[in-house]
């Protein structure tokens, strides 16, 4: 039981939101640089470490701004295990950046948007490999 007011509990979990999504998106900075520099195996780590971050239980995943970091990271994750031919992001995350991208409506960032396709495809791929 916590000793603080249920608001202020949701407003802690908030600012520890927006943190995670900050380190999330720093995650994804170095990934992007790796990945240019041809260093695809760390980029991918990075790209999955950012993703973890973004597991944590008190990251509000459906929020905009943490939407909008899980969809990029699990976009960056999958290009890049794609041409390593090894796993990307998780089910989960896959599911849920999808999802996040089917949902916008204003003004959607139409390089997000065309990768809902590519995410399918590969959610449904490794929803057909064995676990190893």
């Amino acid at each position: 039981m916590s000793l603080l007011p249920l608001p202020v509990m949701h407003l802690v979990d908030s600012a520890r939101s927006m943190v995670a999504v900050l380190r999330a998106n720093s995650a994804m900075v170095r990934a992007h640089r790796l990945q240019a520099r041809g260093k695809l195996a760390a980029a991918l780590a990075l790209a999955r470490s950012g993703l973890a971050v973004l597991r944590k239980p008190y990251v509000r995943r459906r929020n905009p701004m943490e939407g909008l970091a899980l969809a990029s990271l699990t976009i960056l994750a999958e290009e890049i295990s794609s041409q390593l031919q090894a796993s990307g992001a998780t089910a989960d995350d896959l599911v849920d950046a999808i999802a996040h991208l089917k949902q916008l409506s204003d003004d959607p960032p139409p390089d997000l948007c065309a990768s809902i396709a590519f995410l399918e495809t590969r959610r449904a791929t490794s929803s057909r490999q064995p676990d190893t």
